[in-house]
């Protein structure tokens, strides 16, 4: 199960387009809100006035340790930013980058494999951590740290603050300590 590639192209046809596609804003969403407070959220990538790719880290159907293992969507829509949002950062791009080039960027620091809390929790988390990415590598202009900080750690509903939110993590698969497989080795040799 630790080799599961939870990438998910829609459509899978568009694959090698929404790839190479140039991206000129990024949108960080608070995109629905959650029963029990607290936003899922995506990253939609506009590629052209009416175009974009929405990266969606969403808990798969698959359990894990603790979760469920996240499933990462990427969805070529038809439109620039979708209008559900409850909050959308705008982040203007300084230079063009390719959506290949964030997507890369995921999966080179292997984020791409990650696994949501018993509650289903953690995209807020784990969309932090690819802004933290992003800028770091350059995909994304620096400076607007307090801006997306001051947004991620809020409930949204109807483009209105809610309330302050703690900011759930999950776990990256990467971090995983495996001590228990080499444990149970460790006893059936001895």
């Amino acid at each position: 199960m630790s080799n599961l590639d939870p990438f998910n192209y829609i459509p899978e046809s568009e694959k090698a387009d929404i790839r190479k596609r140039s991206v000129y804003f990024a949108h960080f969403v608070a995109y629905s809100a959650l029963e029990n407070g607290g936003n899922h959220w995506d990253i939609f990538l506009q590629t052209a006035k009416n175009e974009s790719v929405r990266i969606d880290m969403t808990p798969g159907a698959y359990p894990g340790s603790e979760g469920y293992l996240g499933r990462l969507d990427v969805a070529s829509d038809r439109w620039g930013a979708t209008c559900r949002g409850h909050k959308i950062l705008t982040i203007p791009m300084d230079r063009r980058h390719s959506v290949a080039s964030f997507l890369d960027a995921i999966t080179q620091a292997d984020n791409h494999r990650y696994e949501f809390t018993r509650e289903g929790r953690g995209c807020g988390g784990w969309i932090r951590d690819q802004f933290y990415l992003f800028v770091g590598a350059g995909l994304l202009p620096s400076g607007w740290e307090p801006t997306f900080e001051s947004t991620i750690t809020v409930f949204w509903e109807n483009e209105a603050p809610r309330s302050p939110w703690p900011v759930t993590h999950g776990t990256y698969l990467k971090d995983r300590k495996r001590t228990k497989g080499k444990q149970k080795r460790r006893q059936q040799a001895q």
